[in-house]
């Protein structure tokens, strides 16, 4: 078994809220690969530390885990537009690196989680890059953070998000289907729980447009959304400022630092996306079973679960 060990805080979370049995891992992980052995549309990594991010993420159900397993590679062939990821040898996608819209901050809230991204909503050029260019960033972004960040597996994310630079040509970006395409991803097929989002520095027409949005958004992380405007110290009571960037009055690396770290991450990673792009799924092959809930499983998937555990 090729795990990372957890810290005693983490494995503390894992065990008291995703129902991790220690001792158990290895045939957890043993049964997962039989299944995915048996699905002949199904290409999937067999990396345990890939593989235990789709059991942590859905709490050590087998069948929710096939089930967001398939639709990860699902989505991704369905959606191409959205969640296909970026060739980093081209320039633009190199620009679009380097301005720093997603980062995941370096330290988490506490020992045991959960991981702070800051999302900069504004902080690209709306007439040079489109809305699912970004998206596309982001995905790639994801993808090295379910294989290398346990934080945000195991304790799930917090985001903030700044709207201080955003323009009404950003909003415009903006329309129902492409919410929807990106709101089924992160619910269906992400083995990622969203804590909570904030949102700070909203200009005026933010509020309709958040109403209009947010009716889109899965009915759990509705009740997750928290809209600070430009009180600052409302966000400060929630995330310490010692956790923050400088340039957001906090007292973490600068926006720079945290993108040039970024960077380095990213283009580490350039071999492994290589290699990673033959996975996938092939519809051709897929046998067809006959679902009890349509609304649960891209793949129509039916099983046993053990028991859950509310967030």
């Amino acid at each position: 078994m090729n795990i990372r060990p957890l810290s005693e805080a983490l494995q503390k979370v894992a065990i008291e809220e995703l129902n991790e049995d220690p001792k158990r891992i290895q045939d957890d992980l043993n049964n997962f690969k039989e299944w995915i052995k048996e699905q002949p549309h199904l290409r999937a990594r067999m990396d345990d530390q890939f593989l235990i991010a789709f059991l942590r993420g859905c709490k050590y159900s087998l069948e929710k885990a096939k089930t967001k397993l398939d639709n990860f590679y699902t989505f991704k062939e369905k959606y191409p537009e959205l969640l296909k990821r970026p060739n980093l040898e081209d320039p633009k996608v190199r620009e679009l690196l380097r301005l720093g819209i997603i980062l995941y901050l370096p330290e988490p809230l506490t020992e045991a989680g959960p991981r702070i991204v800051l999302v900069r909503n504004g902080a690209y050029d709306p007439s040079k890059y489109s809305f699912a260019e970004l998206a596309q960033m982001r995905t790639l972004i994801q993808d090295i953070v379910l294989m290398e960040d346990d934080v945000a597996v195991v304790a799930g994310i917090i985001f903030v998000l700044d709207f201080s630079e955003v323009s009404m040509s950003h909003l415009f970006q903006i329309n129902p289907g492409v919410m929807r395409k990106v709101s089924q991803y992160t619910e269906k097929a992400l083995p990622l729980r969203v804590k909570a989002s904030h949102f700070i520095d909203t200009p005026l027409v933010f509020e309709p447009v958040f109403n209009w949005v947010k009716p889109l958004m899965p009915q759990k992380m509705q009740g997750r959304l928290y809209v600070h405007g430009s009180k600052r110290e409302e966000l400060f009571k929630i995330i310490p400022k010692k956790l923050l960037p400088k340039d957001y009055g906090g007292e973490n690396l600068s926006i720079q630092e945290l993108i040039d770290m970024w960077e380095q991450k990213v283009l580490s990673y350039a071999d492994f996306f290589k290699d990673d792009d033959k996975y996938g799924v092939d519809e051709s092959l897929r046998v067809q079973q006959k679902a009890t809930n349509s609304t649960e499983s891209t793949a129509g998937l039916v099983g046993s679960f053990r028991k859950l555990v509310v967030d």
